[in-house]
C-alpha cells in the first residue's frame, strides 16, 4: 500500500529542520529508519560509503559522494573537458561535439 508517514531526519537545526517539521505526514525520526536525510557534506564524506548498499530503494539522501565534482562549476567544466577528451580518444567526435553548451569558466584567485 501507500506509505501514509514519511520519516526525517536532518543533521542541522535551521531552515531545512522548520520546513521538514512543518510538512504533513512527515516525522522526525533519531533512529536509523528514516526515509529521507539531509545531510551535511562532512556526515556524507565520513558515513555515505558505510550505509548506501543497505539503504532500501526508496530512502533519498540530499547529497552523493564526491557532488562537488558536478555542483562546483571549475570541477563541472574539468569533468565536461575530461569527457570530451574521453569520447575523442575513443573515435567519437560527433558525440565529443555535442559538449559545446558550456561556457569559458574560469575562477579568480582569492
Amino acid at each position: 500500500g501507500k506509505k501514509t508517514e514519511i520519516k526525517f531526519k536532518t543533521l542541522l537545526s535551521n531552515t531545512i529542520h522548520e520546513v521538514c517539521s512543518k510538512r504533513p505526514n512527515w516525522k522526525e525520526t533519531d533512529k536509523d529508519d528514516w526515509d529521507f536525510i539531509w545531510a551535511d557534506k562532512d556526515w556524507i564524506r565520513m558515513h555515505y560509503d558505510e550505509v548506501r548498499h543497505s539503504l532500501p530503494p526508496h530512502v533519498k539522501v540530499n547529497h552523493f559522494r564526491n557532488h562537488y565534482e558536478l555542483t562546483h562549476k571549475g570541477h563541472m567544466v574539468k569533468n565536461l573537458k575530461r569527457m570530451i577528451s574521453t569520447l575523442r580518444r575513443e573515435d567519437k567526435a560527433a558525440e565529443a561535439a555535442q559538449y559545446d553548451f558550456f561556457p569559458i569558466t574560469y575562477l579568480l584567485p582569492m
